[in-house]
């Protein structure tokens, strides 16, 4: 059975071919006025003929701007057509079609700043596979792509913000600061927390005080972005208040101000040890953390001593914490915890510490 063939569509021609005759127009117009100063005829008839030759050359040139315009519609309609096909590929999630996701989300970033207009369309998009591809095509076109998310700022839907957001964090550019700010004090929380986490990963100290602001936000959800955050940017102002965030009461604020005390280093190590005194007991051992993750001599004794203590938990996270800090005193302690520890979580920190110290030996 014949098969129909289909046909194959002509693409229109650029501007580029079409722009040029207009210099055509110019000279057609010079050289007429040139012929009529050197005719014989009549200056009035010179004059008509001129007026007839110059309307029939206006006529043409408004013709051409108008295939000119038609053109250029015609291509901005087509690289539309082509960001919304390869926009449906790079968020696929056919099994299938995985093989081709992440070049079709390479093609569009290739695209960079031609692509931003459309993209930045789909970004009130519900889909969280669309919300991931939107967020990493943008994070691969980068700072070009900035100027327009920052316009796109400028709306009430909650999906269309967050998502922004997100762009302009993951492409961590500094000159999106002044325009994440205000949404700080956005009434919904995700926004806040989406906000603050996109300015932390720009890592502009500039806005650290704002970030310590944001520790003391009535959602859980926003301190946790706030304490992260303050990592990122790592500066030493905001080691105080991250301390104070060692005895939040949700887990998730007090772990995430933990590892940025930890990134900031021996700044906070050396708050801690003047603060120990004043923490609760979970913020100690919050404290024998960051100590330990940092690898600070300093406090082995304090944790030595902890050691000793008569509370459960305070011995089973110095014992980890003092292997960490100091290989030498960490297993000459071990080893007389070892004959006289019988609670059986600190027996299993014990047994934690003396595999660390093998690891270290390693």
């Amino acid at each position: 059975m014949k098969r129909d063939c289909p046909k194959r569509r002509i693409a229109p021609p650029p501007v580029r071919a079409v722009a040029v005759p207009l210099r055509f127009f110019d000279t057609m117009i010079q050289s007429e006025a040139a012929r009529n100063r050197r005719g014989t005829a009549p200056a009035s008839t010179q004059n008509r003929d001129f007026m007839d030759n110059l309307k029939t050359i206006t006529v043409l040139a408004i013709l051409l701007a108008v295939l000119i315009t038609t053109a250029a519609a015609e291509t901005d309609a087509e690289l539309n057509m082509k960001i919304d096909s390869l926009f449906v590929l790079a968020s696929n999630p056919e099994a299938h079609h995985q093989h081709l996701v992440e070049p079709s989300r390479e093609e569009l970033a290739q695209l960079g700043e031609r692509a931003v207009p459309r993209l930045v369309s789909k970004l009130s998009t519900e889909d969280a596979r669309e919300r991931h591809a939107l967020a990493d095509i943008f994070k691969k076109i980068g700072q070009p792509a900035v100027p327009a998310l920052v316009e796109a700022l400028d709306t009430d839907n909650l999906f269309r913000l967050r998502n922004t957001a997100r762009c302009l964090g993951d492409i961590g550019d500094k000159s999106a600061t002044p325009a994440l700010l205000p949404l700080f004090t956005h009434e919904n929380h995700t926004v806040r927390s989406t906000a603050v986490t996109a300015v932390g990963k720009s890592h502009d100290s500039s806005a650290v005080d704002n970030c310590i602001t944001m520790l003391s936000d009535g959602a859980e959800p926003v301190r946790k972005s706030a304490a992260v955050a303050l990592g990122r940017i790592a500066d030493h102002r905001a080691v105080h208040r991250l301390i104070d965030a060692l005895q939040d009461p949700h887990f998730s604020v007090r772990m995430s101000a933990v590892g940025s005390l930890i990134t900031i280093g021996n700044p906070s190590c050396d708050s801690l040890i003047s603060r120990y005194n004043d923490l609760s007991d979970v913020g100690g051992y919050l404290a024998f953390e960051v100590w330990a993750g940092c690898r600070y001599a300093p406090a082995r004794k304090l944790l030595e001593k902890a050691t000793h203590s008569e509370e459960t938990f305070t011995r089973a996270f110095a014992i980890l914490a003092l292997a960490a800090v100091d290989v030498k005193k960490g297993r000459r302690r071990i080893e007389k915890m070892r004959n006289t520890e019988t609670d059986l979580f600190v027996r299993s920190r014990i047994n934690a510490a003396e595999e660390l110290l093998d690891s270290i030996s390693d």
